[in-house]
Order: structure tokens, then sequence, then C-alpha cells
């Protein structure tokens, strides 16, 4: 009889987002663990998705979801995505608070092997939630970028100093995000990989993961250092949750495989496949499979 592969739990708030590109606008159901649970779902994951949602707009989460806890909020979170030519975004958002806190996890979590933790505001996932999922014995993959932006009185997507930054990193193992939002989390104005280490090094993290967009990506541990390319597409439709894509494909692979290369390469082709249409991923795991077999030739 085959073992089922233990479970990643995908956390974060559900938003109602409107896209703006140069040739559309269009709305759709939205959040990290939105898109971070349709890859997994994509892979016949075994994922637990634990979500906040304003009580009016439960509709909105139609048949996405199999296995779900939805916290119930006043409000559902909206964001306002404008895109320009070159993928280049700026975003409105209305913010409420609505924070998942350990006793709003009702579920049992304790077969789970990662957790996904994916605030979209400061205030979405408090720290003592990260530390919950970290004394079960969970791994803990944090998606920083919620911590690192907050609203204008506008409504604007501005820039946020992350004040408690060390408290989260003390429960994280895994730590994501992109190259800007890198210099804002550290405060830097250039990032190097002896910096990188010495944050790895001094919070006892496992790995951080840092995207670059059409530069790939690079994944440090400790010990290694990983250059993962960027595999190109000029079929590009709908950027939306790529990162999201790639960090839920990612812990996918390395719960398979434990192999942080071959995971990196499996997520940056995920990517890909999932920048090629609106939406959430619908590339087969079959067709990337295919597409990794080729590249690890190649790269290997």
């Amino acid at each position: 009889m085959k073992t089922m592969t233990k479970r990643i739990i995908t956390i974060g708030p559900i938003t109602k987002d409107y896209i703006i590109t140069p040739h559309e606008e269009y709305s759709q159901i939205g959040g990290a663990v939105f898109y971070q649970t349709m890859t997994l779902k994509q892979f016949n994951a075994n994922v637990l998705s634990i979500i906040s949602i304003g009580i009016d707009d439960v509709e909105i989460l139609g048949n996405y979801f199999e296995n779900v806890s939805a916290l119930l909020q006043e409000k559902t979170m909206l964001y306002t995505n404008i895109y320009d030519e070159n993928l280049k975004r700026k975003q409105k958002a209305a913010i409420p608070l609505n924070p998942i806190k350990p006793e709003d996890i009702n579920r049992n979590i304790e077969q789970a092997e990662y957790a996904l933790l994916s605030p979209l505001s400061p205030f979405d996932i408090p720290v003592e939630t990260v530390a919950h999922f970290k004394n079960n014995n969970i791994k803990t993959v944090l998606v920083a970028q919620g911590f690192l932006r907050k609203t204008d009185h506008s409504g604007n997507v501005i820039k946020n100093k992350w004040t408690n930054i060390t408290e989260y990193l003390h429960h994280t193992d895994i730590l994501f995000l992109d190259e800007n939002e890198a210099k804002t989390a550290f405060q830097t104005d250039t990032l190097n990989d002896s910096l990188i280490k010495d944050i790895l090094i001094q919070n006892n993290i496992e790995q951080i993961i840092i995207t670059k967009a059409e530069n790939g990506s690079t994944i440090y541990t400790k010990e290694n250092i990983y250059h993962i390319p960027a595999i190109k597409t000029t079929k590009i439709i709908d950027a939306t949750g790529l990162g999201d894509t790639y960090i839920a494909s990612y812990i996918y692979k390395l719960q398979e495989t434990q192999k942080i290369f071959t995971s990196g390469l499996f997520a940056s082709i995920t990517a890909k496949e999932k920048l090629k249409n609106k939406g959430p991923l619908i590339a087969s795991k079959e067709k990337i499979e295919k597409e990794l077999k080729v590249l690890l030739n190649k790269y290997g």
C-alpha cells in the first residue's frame, strides 16, 4: 500500500483581485495562498489551506479548494494590480485587519511537513502563528512580501520597514523573497553572498531563496549557493501569483526529492508555465517533469 505524502499547509488571506494590463482588465480570486494551493492541487499534492476571507465573499472560493479551513472575517482584502508592457507592477489595496492566530487553527496539523505562511500585509500572520507551526515540528516557509509593504493614505502599496524581522526569522526554516524585497528586509542597497550567509547563520535558517525575475533565482544554504536559471517564454499573459507558484512548486519538489537544485529548476519551469495563462497554473506535472529531465541533462 502506497504511503500518502505528508501534508503541505498553505496559510494566508484570500483576496479579490483586479488586474489591469495594457491590453485588458478583469477581476479574479487571488492571494498568495490561492496561487500556492492551485499549484499544489495541479500536482495532486496533499494540501490543507488555512485562509481568511470576508463572510460575504465565501462564494468566490467556488470549487477551487478541496481541503480548506476558512476563518470568516468582516471584509475580504482587495488588491488592484496594474502592469505595464514590461510586467512592472503598481498596486493599490484595501487591507482589513484579519490576523490568523494560533487559536484560529482548529484543524489537525500534525501530519503536515511544511507550512507556507504567506501574509499580504504586516498584520495577517503574527509571529506567534509562525512559532505555532515550528513548535509542532513543521518546517516553516515564510513568504516575506506582506511584511515589506503597506498602503499610503490613497491606498497605494508602498515599502514598509520590517521592524520585528528577527522575531520572525527565529521561527523560520525557509525564507522566500524577491531581490527588491530582500533589500528592504535586510536594509541594504546591495545584496551579496556574504550578507545572506551571515543572515542564515545568525538566525539558524535552513534556506533563503531570492528570485531575480529574468535573472533567475538564487537559493542559499549555510554550505552552498545554488543559481537557478530563469526559463524564458515569449508568451507572457499574467504575472500575478508568479512567485507564489514558484515557492509552492519548489516545496512540492523538495519534499519529493530533497534535492535543492532540482527543486529550484522544477520551480523555474513551473513559473514559466504559469506566466503563459491567466490565473493559476494549468500545465500538467507530466509536462513540467518532461522539461525538467531535459534541463537537468543540460545544467547537470
